[in-house]
């Protein structure tokens, strides 16, 4: 029987606990992944944040997800089974009983586990304040209990838990940090954390309102100077949120999970003693730890870091950031080298791996083992990888899929890519591009490339089959990318690309290259979606990120000047806004619009003479963006017809826009309710366009914050650092699909998130001496 290993979700801050666990099972074991979603988390994810983060892990690894209220539908889905269950936050608490039910159902064929969730945890290391809130005597109903520290260090653990302890080092870990580069550009100023639900700033005191204080108090002095502030609420409590606390205009908010936070980009970090202080110090950013000005509240396990408390202390701590960083990294350096806690990500994830293997291993003896040949802890190639892309064209989907996000990698000579296009055959045999003489010619470009990949990116023309057996004769792993409904594309995009698209012959090669591809590579989990209603359920992967872009130009402050839509023959989705954009400009005399594209300017706009222009396109996608942020527009409109082939495209257009420091209207319910949510934009239904044109022109500082807030989510979660390692990933797991011809080699750093080969069932024995006697072998650092 197949093993199972499921990850309990109760408390929404569990998500980023197993996040890193998630992919290590995947890429480790051959077990069966799922979470159990208990139902108070799907009361506390009011927002389905947390539920969309976890659908794209369970997509990523091929994830069961289970509902759960009790416990008769707990043992329903575990029965039968075996393997391991993992518990982000458990204890004999009232607040983890949805949790510990799990434990109390659970076959004996599961083997338990309970992690260590923080820094200061109950039952683990617990403050003054914890003890006060939930006294000294916390029990785990688990096997096995995965601990931050080493036993001395465990102050909190009682005698009866200590013979389950395992030193596994912390989860969160095993998560590829975002990294301070040129794709990730420093968000500016500082971060301050609040904690308002912990119980530390109410069991010795309300320490709510002393907080929030000095944080308003800090901000206005940051704004004299011009200085931005992010605040970042704690993803459980969410005080600032669901308070609807009214913050100063130079705050930013960011609500994201941690593991989209660039934390190394931020000047410092404020926060009162929370783990985010650890996340802070690893990231390498000074941190002060807030303490009430009365010194009641217990901050005895952060000792060593800077302390903060009144609005004086806080201005001293900038200021000497700014002139003595360094001695802040020294402090928390020797805090770091004084806690008893494996902090070597390659070590971490050591440990992890060999708890699993041992949990997943059933009875028997205990050799001394290496991971399977072919395995991903063996050490990597360093030899370039060759793909080769196929395609009609140097398209714009090319250019902004793959060979913008991947140029990095080909001038470090990481990998070699090579192109051969439709249009190339086309130059060379006119009319006659789907004869013998053609295939023929277009197989030797192919194969004198020597290619270990091929990507066909959105390809509709000759010779698809030739491309599929080349793949298989060769062992050559053979991608097909999508980014449309490509055996669907409707009349309204332009007669000239309707007829073309519909051309029995291109319908043939999408077919072919659908069904015959080794992996499809979806635009969308939408468009995925779709081809699979059209019968295509052979393996595929969709991308969170379609488009990526730099931060091109910064939002301008003041009054609307210029706004404008850009489209290529999408004159149809155009037409939506029209009938508002021409009151709009007749209400508004001074604001000019642009066209910018293919699409002519419409009759009804000529009347308004040299206010309305049309901005010739352009091909080269690089030359395109840097054009349409020239442009300097202060709004940028994104209407969508509402229809089947429009619900599964990419939110290209909002991308772009805020690359480009312009605020966003959208059209609500398809592609952009996402990206552009949460104040990142303006969705509104087709009869709204008007109000919402007026709302932003009205409110400039309005328009100014969804700017600079989509930019920030731009700079997190669709930069080219995520794009490139979403294209890697995805690249591991074709050539995980071709184990014969090897696999290619995760970049350092960044493993694949899905299981690259099937490494049969282990025979390790009892769990103590399996965890004693497994051997692991070279070990890349991260999960993701």
């Amino acid at each position: 029987m197949k093993p199972r290993i499921f990850f309990i979700i109760n408390l929404l801050q569990d998500v980023n606990i197993v996040r890193g666990l998630v992919y290590l099972a995947a890429r480790e074991t051959e077990a069966q992944i799922g979470f159990l979603l208990s139902r108070n988390f799907m009361k506390r994810d009011k927002q389905q944040s947390w539920q969309y983060e976890l659908g794209l892990m369970a997509q990523d690894v091929g994830a069961d997800l289970h509902f759960y209220a009790d416990a008769a539908e707990l043992y329903a889905i575990l029965q039968g089974g075996r393997g391991m269950i993992f518990a982000a936050s458990e204890s004999n608490l009232g607040a983890h009983w949805e949790a510990s039910m799990v434990f109390q159902v659970a076959p004996s064929d599961y083997i338990t586990v309970t992690l260590q969730h923080g820094l200061e945890c109950v039952g683990f290391l617990q403050s003054r304040e914890h003890i006060l809130s939930h006294g000294r005597n916390i029990g785990f109903r688990s096997d096995v209990v995965c601990a931050w520290f080493e036993a001395p260090a465990l102050t909190s653990m009682i005698p009866s838990e200590r013979s389950k302890l395992y030193v596994s080092g912390p989860p969160t870990l095993l998560q590829a940090p975002v990294q301070d580069t040129a794709d990730h550009p420093q968000p500016g100023g500082g971060i301050v954390c609040e904690n308002m639900h912990s119980v530390r700033l109410q069991a010795t005191g309300d320490h709510k309102a002393s907080f929030m204080d000095v944080f308003f108090e800090f901000c206005a002095k940051q704004a004299e100077e011009d200085r931005n502030v992010t605040l970042r609420p704690h993803p459980g409590g969410q005080y600032v949120i669901k308070n609807n606390v009214a913050l100063p205009q130079n705050v930013h908010l960011n609500n994201l999970p941690i593991f989209h936070v660039n934390m190394s980009g931020y000047e410092y970090g404020i926060s009162a003693p929370s783990t985010i202080v650890f996340d802070m110090i690893l990231a390498g950013i000074p941190v002060g730890v807030w303490r009430d000005p009365g010194g009641v509240m217990d901050a005895g396990n952060y000792s060593g870091l800077t302390q903060v408390d009144d609005l004086a202390s806080w201005l001293a701590f900038v200021r000497d950031v700014r002139l003595r960083r360094d001695m802040f990294m020294a402090r928390q350096q020797s805090f770091l080298e004084r806690l008893q806690m494996p902090s070597d990500r390659s070590d971490v994830y050591r440990r992890f791996a060999k708890l699993m293997i041992a949990g997943l291993s059933g009875r028997g003896s205990a050799p001394a083992s290496s991971p399977v040949k072919g395995s991903s802890l063996t050490a990597p190639t360093d030899a370039p990888k060759r793909i080769l892309f196929i395609s009609n064209g140097i398209i714009p989907t090319l250019q902004l899929s793959f060979l913008n996000p991947l140029a990095p990698l080909v001038e470090k000579g990481k990998i070699k890519t090579g192109t051969v296009t439709e249009q190339d055959i086309i130059e060379k045999f006119q009319t006659q591009r789907r004869s013998a003489e053609a295939r023929a010619w277009m197989l030797e470009r192919v194969g004198a490339f020597e290619p270990d990949l091929i990507v066909c990116c959105r390809y509709s023309g000759p010779h698809a089959d030739a491309i599929t057996a080349f793949g298989k004769k060769h062992n050559v792993p053979v991608i097909y990318h999508v980014d449309d409904d490509l055996l669907n594309i409707p009349p309204e995009i332009g007669e000239k690309k309707y007829r073309v698209h519909s051309d029995p012959k291109r319908l043939n090669s999408v077919r072919t290259l659908m069904e015959r591809a080794d992996l499809r590579y979806f635009s969308t989990r939408k468009l995925q979606a779709r081809f699979q209603e059209q019968g295509f359920h052979n393996p595929g992967v969709a991308g969170r990120v379609y488009c990526a872009a730099k931060v091109l130009r910064s939002p301008r402050p003041g009054p609307v000047r210029r706004i404008g839509y850009m489209g290529f023959d999408h004159a149809h989705d155009f037409n939506i806004a029209l009938p508002a954009l021409e009151k709009y400009l007749a209400e508004n005399p001074l604001i000019e619009f642009e066209l910018f594209g293919s699409i002519p300017m419409p009759e009804q706009l000529k009347p308004f003479g040299d206010r309305v222009r049309e901005v010739p396109p352009i091909r080269d996608y690089a030359a395109f963006l840097q054009a349409l942020a020239e442009r300097e527009w202060d709004i940028g409109i994104c209407p969508l017809v509402n229809s089947p082939f429009n619900a599964v495209k990419a939110n290209t257009k909002w991308v772009e826009y805020s690359a480009c420091g312009m605020a966003t209207i959208a059209s609500k319910g398809l592609v952009y309710d996402e990206c552009a949510g949460q104040g990142r934009g303006i969705l509104v239904e087709d009869d709204s366009w008007e109000a919402a044109l007026r709302e932003l022109t009205a409110a400039p500082e309005r328009r100014l914050k969804i700017a600079q807030a989509a930019q920030a989510h731009l700079q997190t979660v669709y930069s080219d650092q995520n794009l490139r390692k979403q294209i890697q990933d995805t690249f591991d797991r074709a050539f995980a699909l071709k184990p014969a011809r090897g696999r290619h080699p995760a970049p350092a750093g960044q493993p694949p998130a899905v299981p690259p080969v099937n490494r049969g069932e282990r025979k390790l024995g009892q769990m103590q001496r399996a965890l004693r006697f497994t051997a692991i072998g070279t070990l890349v650092e991260d999960t993701e």
